[in-house]
């Protein structure tokens, strides 16, 4: 459900384009920013204490701490990662759908 961009900018590597169109797409149809936003912090909250409490109650049953610690922290690492690539690419959307609102008003003015 991606639209076609029509900003002449180029986006910043880190947000790819489809994800980048859909959440400009969910923000010109009425999405709430502060809604996603919050959402989105909710659930990286969940997964990184998910995570930790995983890792903490192998390391409690005397699994190697080495092993537990390096997949736990690689874990951590890689959603961390996708999540912010993720919250960037809806900042780029909010800054895109912000644009094009102040040249749409322009034009009407």
């Amino acid at each position: 459900m991606s639209t076609h961009r029509t900003t002449p900018q180029p986006r910043p590597w880190y947000c790819p384009d489809g994800l980048v169109d859909d959440y400009v797409t969910a923000l010109q149809d009425g999405g709430d920013f502060r809604m996603l936003k919050a959402f989105k912090i909710l659930r990286a909250t969940v997964v990184n204490l998910g995570t930790v409490a995983i890792t903490l109650y192998a390391l409690s049953l005397g699994a190697d701490p080495t092993l537990v610690g390096s997949l736990g922290l690689a874990l951590l690492m890689l959603y961390n990662g996708i999540e912010i690539g993720d919250y960037a690419a809806l900042l780029q959307a909010l800054a895109e759908v912000s644009a094009q609102q102040s040249e749409d008003d322009e034009e009407n003015s």
